[in-house]
């Protein structure tokens, strides 16, 4: 009996986590963006964040440079989503949301694992 509801189980739970898959026409890997994450990073990122993530203070701009990878994919997607504040921090998150619109708005959109691989990879003090 055990046995049963365990496999029965297992089943309902493949059939949800199938359910709830994210389908969509686009592929995804076919979105062309206007600009590389490198050329987004160096026109819209540098003045608060830093030319090497490092960050800037006057601009309540905080360093990148020491975030994992997966803490930065999971704030640049938070900020891009709108702030579903998972990953909020205030004030400036909201400013943060407010200047990701005008990125978009300025057609310089970008995907956010590209973005958090391009700041992790050229800027992380502590990667080996």
């Amino acid at each position: 009996m055990k046995k049963t509801l365990s496999i029965l189980f297992g089943i309902s739970i493949l059939f949800f986590t199938t359910g709830c898959e994210k389908k969509e026409n686009v592929d995804e890997a076919k979105i062309t963006y206007k600009l590389t994450t490198a050329q987004v990073y160096e026109q819209m990122c540098v003045k608060c964040h830093g030319k090497n993530g490092e960050g800037n203070t006057k601009k309540k701009g905080p360093a990148l440079n020491d975030q994992t990878i997966q803490e930065l994919r999971l704030g640049i997607t938070d900020i891009k989503m709108g702030g579903s504040g998972v990953n909020s921090s205030g004030t400036e998150h909201e400013v943060m949301e407010h200047n990701m619109k005008k990125i978009i708005e300025k057609g310089m959109d970008y995907d956010t694992d590209l973005m958090a691989k391009y700041i992790y990879d050229n800027f992380n003090i502590n990667k080996k």
